[in-house]
């Protein structure tokens, strides 16, 4: 049962990184579902390749932080700043430099280029985190490293 559950928790995490990654082609997604499909299976594969419980529930960890990086800036600029006018921080035209985007597109583009910025910041802390635990002696399951 228990195994069932994690392996359960690993599909639906690795959906959920793959859903965010297929959301940053702006509207009208002409490669969303192949995005998804393609990132959904890599993260199942990393985490299987992962050797030791700890390094997986770390993957499963950045898997929701990447989620978490897209929801925000969806659930802030569609329920927030366009219906009520909230503040909505500007942001660099990461998506531009790829895609033509206007009208609709031009949206989608601005809430994929903030999640594409909370990305790289939640990335570089997750590797900051995973080099200083190494560089203390630690293995990322805990164990004084030899």
């Amino acid at each position: 049962m228990n195994r069932s559950l994690d392996i359960l928790r690993t599909i639906t995490v690795a959906t959920l990184f793959g859903y965010s990654l297929a959301e940053i082609e702006p509207y009208p997604n002409a490669h969303g579902l192949q995005v998804l499909v393609t990132s959904t299976l890599l993260f199942l594969f990393v985490a299987a390749a992962l050797p030791n419980s700890q390094a997986k529930r770390i993957w499963a960890h950045y898997g929701l932080t990447t989620f978490v990086c897209f929801a925000t800036p969806f659930l802030w600029f569609w329920f927030g700043a366009m219906p009520r006018g909230w503040w909505y921080p500007p942001q660099p035209p990461i998506v531009q430099q790829f895609f033509f985007v206007d009208g609709e597109a031009g949206y989608d583009a601005m809430v994929a280029n903030l999640f594409l910025v909370l990305w790289l910041v939640a990335t570089a802390a997750f590797a900051v985190r995973y080099l200083t635990r190494r560089s203390k002696g630690r293995a990322a399951s805990g164990a004084t490293l030899s």
